[in-house]
C-alpha cells in the first residue's frame, strides 16, 4: 500500500520539509493542492488511501499529508485557529463530531450545492450532525464470542450478558476501550431508562459484575484475552472480530437483537479555509458510488452513500442500518465526565 511520502509524528505537526508544508501560509496551501487532515493510522488509513485519497490525488493533483493524535486535540486545534486553519480537513468521531457541530463559527454548514452527492447521503448521516459534518463510514458494535468456549446457548442480545451462564466470561470497555459510553446506554434502555434517565444502566452494570472478566482499556485486549481462554465473550467492533476469525480464532459476531451501536467518522470543512473549493471537490468525490464501494469493499466497513454496494460476502459481515441502535449523543455528550465519574465510582471499584 503506498504511503504519503511524507511521515508525520504522533502529537506533532510535521517535521521537516513536511513541517514547511504545514508552516506556508494557507494561501500557498491551495495554489498547492496540498490538504493537511487528520488520520488514525494502520490498516484504516491503508485502505482509506488506496480507494480515496490516491485515486484523488491523480485525478487533481492535491497532496495529502496527516496530522496524527486525538480527535479532542484535533477540535480543540480547529477551535484555536478558525480564523486561519492549521488543519484542513478533520476527520472526527463521535463523540468529538458532536461537540465540533455544536462550536459556532468554527465550521461550514454543508449543503447539496456546495456537494452535490449529499443528496446520495443516508440522513443518519448527514442530518443527524445538523448538516454540519457529514459521515464517511460506520462501524456497528455488536457480541464477539469464542465458540469453542460456549456452554449452552452463546449471547444473541445485550440483554444475555447478564445471564448468569457467562459468570466470568465477559469483557467490555473502560472509558479509554472504545463504545464505553454506549453500554452505559444500552444498559440503561435495556433497564427501564434512557440516555435521560440513566440510573437504571449504572445499577444493572453493579449487578454484571459476576460475569465480567475484565474491563478493558484498549479493544486490542479482546484478541489477546480471547487467544488466551481468558474471556469468551466481548463487546466488539464487527471489523476487529473478523479480522481474528479471519486469522484462525474461533470466534463469531452476533448483531445483538436490541440493536448495534454504531461508530461513524465524519467529514468537517473549516468556515475560513483558504482551499474551500478543493476540500469540498474531496468530500464529494469521497461520498462517491466509486469511492465508498471501493473502501466499504476493502475494509469490511458500511458506508453513508445509499446507491454504494457492497459485496454479499462483505455486507454479511456489516450490521445493515435498520439494525443500528441510534443513540442520543446530542444528550449523552454534555453527560459525558458525569458518566466516567459515576462508573469509576460506583461499578469499577465494587
Amino acid at each position: 500500500m503506498p504511503r504519503s511520502n511524507v511521515s508525520i509524528k504522533r502529537r506533532s505537526f510535521l517535521a521537516g520539509a513536511a513541517g514547511a508544508v504545514i508552516g506556508f501560509p494557507a494561501l500557498v496551501r491551495a495554489q498547492s493542492k496540498t490538504i493537511v487532515s487528520t488520520g488514525f493510522g494502520g490498516i484504516y488509513e491503508q485502505r482509506y488511501r488506496k480507494n480515496v485519497l490516491d485515486p484523488f490525488e491523480k485525478r487533481t493533483g492535491a497532496k495529502f499529508v496527516f496530522k496524527y493524535g486525538a480527535p479532542d486535540e484535533w477540535l480543540t486545534n480547529a477551535i484555536i485557529n478558525k480564523d486561519d486553519p492549521e488543519i484542513d480537513l478533520p476527520f472526527l468521531g463521535l463523540p468529538t463530531s458532536i461537540k465540533a457541530i455544536k462550536t459556532e463559527g468554527v465550521f461550514l454548514d454543508l449543503d447539496a450545492a456546495m456537494i452535490p452527492n449529499l443528496v446520495d447521503i443516508d440522513p443518519a448521516f448527514y442530518d443527524f450532525f445538523d448538516r454540519r459534518a457529514v459521515g464517511f463510514n460506520y462501524v456497528d458494535f455488536g457480541i464477539a464470542y469464542r465458540s469453542d468456549m460456549m456452554r449452552g446457548p452463546p449471547p444473541a442480545s445485550w440483554k444475555d450478558l447478564w445471564d448468569a451462564r457467562f459468570k466470568g466470561q465477559i469483557m467490555l470497555p473502560e472509558p479509554s476501550g472504545g463504545s464505553f459510553y454506549e453500554i452505559v446506554v444500552i444498559a440503561a434502555l435495556l433497564h427501564g431508562g434512557s440516555a435521560q434517565n440513566l440510573e437504571p444502566g449504572y445499577e444493572a452494570l453493579k449487578r454484571i459484575g459476576p460475569n465480567m472478566a475484565r474491563w478493558y482499556k484498549s479493544p486490542n485486549e479482546i484478541a489477546v484475552a480471547f487467544e488466551r481462554k481468558e474471556a469468551a465473550v466481548a463487546m466488539a467492533g464487527s471489523f476487529r472480530t473478523y479480522a481474528l476469525k479471519d486469522g484462525g480464532l474461533p470466534v463469531e459476531y452476533v448483531f445483538p437483537k436490541d440493536g448495534s451501536p454504531v461508530g461513524i467518522l465524519s467529514f468537517h470543512i473549516p468556515a475560513k479555509a483558504r482551499n474551500r473549493d478543493l476540500l469540498l471537490e474531496f468530500v464529494n468525490f469521497a461520498l462517491s458510488v466509486e469511492a465508498q464501494a471501493g473502501f466499504g469493499n476493502d475494509m469490511q466497513s458500511g458506508v453513508c452513500n445509499r446507491k454504494a454496494q457492497l459485496k454479499p460476502e462483505v455486507a454479511a459481515r456489516v450490521a445493515p442500518q435498520s439494525s443500528l441502535l441510534r443513540l442520543d449523543w446530542k444528550t449523552i455528550e454534555p453527560k459525558m465526565a458525569e458518566i466516567v465519574e459515576r462508573m469509576q465510582r460506583d461499578v469499577f471499584t465494587r
